[in-house]
């Protein structure tokens, strides 16, 4: 590569890996949903991210088609200069790429001209970009977006950004909800609103983490953003969540079917339709009545969950729970021996998958010493989740049966592992630290 391209700011020059992408082809169908829900002067961003991921899927004609409409945005805005740094710096790389010299040139000089003045809008870019390229960037975009908020502490953008992704690491890492006055999530979210409060998906995400809590803020947050923008995918996502977190599943089915009207390929919502029904069949179980209609219909939805984003773990996990209570429990074992045996998988991943695959063995195989197997290894990853949690205790009851051949190794294996965290070799703390929680 040309020595003078060291100067570009752009997804290609931002150490971006493609196998840390998830889901890698799902991404642009959720940015091209978005773009037809958000304002003009943001779409440049998104044009920019969807040509470097086309890149990376060897579409380079159609990245230059992206980077002319990003380019096109923002000669039609009300943009500064500094606003076309990354959108040039893209061009100027992938000519260079492409073995286009002269149009390297041309757009390396644009960014040359644009001078020193871009620091807190390659912040801001950054920020945007790392979200939206998946779970494996949050940190990255948390990073990015913290820095732009202390350059430009009244920005929208860079406010509502950081806000979001505070939001989505806390959610990452949580064993239980948060109290609102522990939560940065929660302070950035009202910081933003008070900048704006007419922001419907910075509403709907602090309607979540406030239920529970403060159940008529939170009602009221829904209800204005439902609405402000009744048929925008990612509002009435949330919302639906949030109507099933409360248990109004009526309520979240509704909304849901509004959404899959708007964007009927999208996994999350198919997910969140199938976590209905799941809650819905349990909540029949338990009062002893027949739940086969509602174990079909989850079935059905997380079925088209996972076709449309294999990569979506936790459906994999639901469907193989409700497999076994359909009584296909080879079906669900086979989903999570694959999942356990997955090395792509984060850490907060492995262990949900193992902690849900022990308490199958355990209750629908009658298989304890498998169980104990997996419950150990989901205890093992140090990430806080409520899956540790699960995985402790349900080991902990284990071993207090009566009859446990190896309460005393179960008992044993435990205070060494919670010694390891006493004597700091614990990557919860490390994780939490680094994501400021």
């Amino acid at each position: 590569m040309n020595s003078d391209l060291k100067v570009l700011e752009c997804p290609f020059t931002w150490g971006v890996e493609k196998t840390l992408i998830k889901d890698l082809d799902n991404i642009c169908i959720r940015l091209l949903e978005r773009i037809e829900h958000i304002p003009l002067s943001n779409k440049a961003t998104y044009f920019n991210v969807l040509a470097f991921v086309t890149h990376l899927e060897g579409k380079n004609e159609l990245a230059l088609e992206y980077l002319h409409k990003a380019e096109d945005v923002l000669k039609d805005g009300q943009h500064d200069e500094a606003d076309f740094i990354v959108t040039y710096s893209s061009f100027a790389w992938m000519h260079d790429h492409l073995g286009n010299q002269e149009d390297m040139a041309l757009y390396l000089g644009k960014v040359k001209n644009i001078g020193q003045d871009a620091e807190v809008t390659v912040l801001g870019e950054k920020g945007w970009t790392f979200l939206r390229l998946g779970v494996n960037y949050y940190e990255r975009a948390k990073e990015s977006f913290q820095k732009a908020v202390e350059l430009k502490p009244e920005s929208l953008s860079y406010n509502m950004g950081y806000g979001v992704v505070l939001y989505r690491i806390e959610e990452l890492v949580r064993r239980d909800k948060i109290h609102p006055e522990s939560s940065a999530a929660v302070k950035q979210l009202k910081k933003t609103l008070s900048l704006d409060p007419n922001l419907p998906e910075i509403m709907v995400l602090l309607a979540l983490k406030l239920e529970g809590f403060e159940q008529e803020e939170s009602r009221a947050l829904i209800e204005k953003a439902l609405a402000q923008s009744p048929d925008v995918p990612q509002i009435t996502r949330y919302a639906a969540k949030y109507f099933r977190a409360v248990g109004s599943i009526k309520e979240s089915l509704e909304v849901l079917s509004k959404a899959l009207d708007q964007a009927p390929n999208s996994s999350f919502l198919h997910h969140q339709v199938g976590l209905c029904y799941k809650q819905e069949y349990i909540r029949l179980s338990q009062s002893g009545r027949s739940n086969s209609d509602a174990v079909a219909n989850c079935i059905r939805s997380l079925s088209k969950a996972v076709e449309l984003k294999p990569s979506n773990t936790h459906a994999w996990v639901n469907m193989a729970e409700a497999l076994s209570e359909d009584h296909q429990l080879d079906k669900a074992e086979n989903i999570f021996t694959r999942l356990v045996r997955d090395k792509t998988l984060m850490e907060a991943e492995k262990q949900h998958c193992r902690t849900h695959y022990g308490l199958f063995l355990l209750y629908k195989r009658k298989d304890a010493d498998g169980a104990v197997m997996q419950l150990k290894e989901a205890y093992k990853i140090k990430v806080p989740t409520y899956d540790r949690d699960k995985a402790g205790q349900k080991l902990r009851q284990l071993a207090g049966r009566r009859g446990c051949r190896n309460s005393r190794e179960i008992l044993a294996f435990l205070d060494a592992e919670d010694e390891k965290s006493k004597n700091g070799d614990d990557l919860a703390k490390e994780f939490s630290k680094k994501m400021n929680l």
